[in-house]
């Protein structure tokens, strides 16, 4: 839906892992729909965490979708949304608040 945006699906945490290996390459936002993952571990959270920051520092984003119970156990930190729609709309909200200073 926006040609700034990068859309991964990753049926397994491993796909999640791998796409982060190739951060220092990604020049647009990512989105990684993770919604057939029953729960993410502490580890992968962790590693989420620290893409998010390494994309921050390039003026990116990092937005998960996954079910609204596993949103719930992820650390504020993260940005998440229940559907890939809402992760578009995340990714500009995060954009603003950018451009804004904050």
């Amino acid at each position: 839906m926006r040609d700034d945006c990068i859309v991964v699906t990753a049926n397994e945490e491993e796909m999640v892992l791998e796409r982060f290996n190739q951060l220092d390459s990604i020049s647009k936002h990512l989105i990684l729909d993770m919604h057939d993952l029953d729960s993410v571990s502490e580890y992968c959270a962790s590693k989420c965490i620290e893409a998010k920051a390494h994309l921050k520092r390039k003026s990116l984003s990092l937005v998960l979708v996954l079910s609204e119970q596993s949103i719930q156990e992820l650390p504020e930190i993260l940005s998440a949304a229940p559907t890939l729609r809402e992760a578009y709309d995340v990714v500009e909200l995060e954009e603003m608040e950018r451009d804004l200073g904050f």
